[in-house]
């Protein structure tokens, strides 16, 4: 078995990954941040507006509306009605964040050990278990400033730079999108 998680310790954080992110979303209650975030997500495909966020049909300019339309894109496919699709795109940003993570420090350390550990710790941690298995924004933002980190890294070490510059920018304004300025602070 230690042989096997050395060999495939992507395949091993994939497996914890999905046992922890995407078992049994729908089992906890809704709480209020959730709801707020549902309720704009619900109204987004109720009205069909996908560029103005709102909230009982009041305006809420307050959320940037990336994690709103992964959301109601998600309970578009899924279902408005099915709590795992609502939390879904949350699970999987946070999924996204921590395969980045891995890549991250295997990039700067070369130490595949070190990535692994690292990356199930991340994995393990209360905060990113609490925010990839609710329908919280600020795993988006977060998410996505760690793979534009990631890719600004790449752009570092290699000769493609323009490649990488685009991508760390493309994800960068992801992040932007999904908390306003949090993220990069």
């Amino acid at each position: 078995m230690v042989k096997f998680v050395e060999k495939h310790p992507l395949l091993m954080i994939v497996l914890v990954c999905v046992g922890i992110f995407l078992t049994h979303l729908d089992v906890l209650y809704v709480n209020i941040m959730e709801a707020r975030n549902f309720i704009s997500a619900r109204e987004m495909l109720h009205d069909g507006n996908w560029l103005l966020t709102t909230m009982n049909h009041v305006p809420r300019y307050e959320k940037p509306p990336l994690p709103t339309w992964l959301t109601a894109l998600s309970a578009f496919l899924f279902g408005i009605h099915n709590l795992s699709a609502l939390r879904l795109p949350a699970a999987l940003i946070c999924i996204a964040l921590i395969l980045t993570y891995y890549k991250l420090i295997l990039e700067f350390f070369k130490n595949t050990k070190l990535a692994f550990y690292t990356a199930l710790i991340l994995a393990t941690s209360f905060y990113i278990i609490f925010s990839g298995r609710n329908g919280q924004w600020d795993i988006f933002a977060h998410g996505f400033m760690v793979i534009s980190i990631y890719f600004l890294l790449k752009m570092l070490h290699r000769s493609n730079r323009w490649y990488y510059v685009i991508l760390s920018g493309l994800f960068f304004g992801c992040a932007f999108l999904s908390k306003g300025p949090v993220s990069p602070y």
